[in-house]
């Protein structure tokens, strides 16, 4: 029944949600992407100075992945608060027909593991693509021909994408739950009616 309802939410708040799977999936990309520099270097015939200026540069990028994370963390947060504040009557709705706190925080969960699953899987692919266009970037950058298009894909990158998205999305539905539960059913209620 949870499911149900909240694939019905998702379906029927498309345009909100979607400006927040666009994010997601950008995000995801992004991630993939720059996280895969180091696979991309192994297929370019790299001198030794430079195939150790592509380490000092992968280094980099692992630290500033952590960034990444932190700051779409931070914006996933931030875009299911905006999400729970615009539907907050709808929740005060469920919960004078019965359903606990508990109920709404599944449905809250649902939606966004919905959307989260799709997000990382589209962005998932539009990182392995993207990455293939950073192969050419970095060989121009270094100065090197590619004589044949050879596809890249890195496993370490896919599952350290995976995991920071895991506990990136982890912190937002603990955010989430917390939320829901401390609102009271007169501000649920009254929401519409506070600017």
């Amino acid at each position: 029944m949870y499911a149900k309802i909240a694939l019905g939410n998702v379906r029927k708040s498309l345009r909100d949600f979607g400006v927040y799977f666009l994010t997601l999936t950008v995000g995801v990309a992004l991630f993939y992407t720059f996280n895969s520099l180091t696979q991309q270097a192994v297929v370019l015939d790299l001198s030794s100075d430079n195939r150790s200026l592509v380490e000092l540069l992968s280094n980099v990028i692992s630290g500033v992945s952590v960034f990444l994370a932190v700051v779409l963390g931070f914006l996933v947060v931030y875009a299911n608060r905006f999400l729970i504040r615009r539907r907050k009557h709808e929740f005060g709705v469920y919960f004078i027909l019965g359903m606990t706190k508990q109920g709404v925080s599944k449905i809250i969960v649902l939606e966004t593991l919905f959307v989260g699953v799709f997000a990382l899987a589209a962005g998932l692919i539009l990182g392995i693509f993207a990455s293939q266009l950073m192969t050419y970037a970095t060989a121009r950058l270094f100065d090197v021909k590619i004589d044949r298009f050879t596809f890249v894909f890195s496993l370490q990158s896919l599952i350290s994408t995976v995991v920071y998205f895991a506990v990136m999305f982890g912190v937002s539905l603990l955010f989430n739950v917390v939320t829901v539960s401390r609102y009271q059913l007169i501000d649920l209620i009254n929401a519409d009616k506070v600017s």
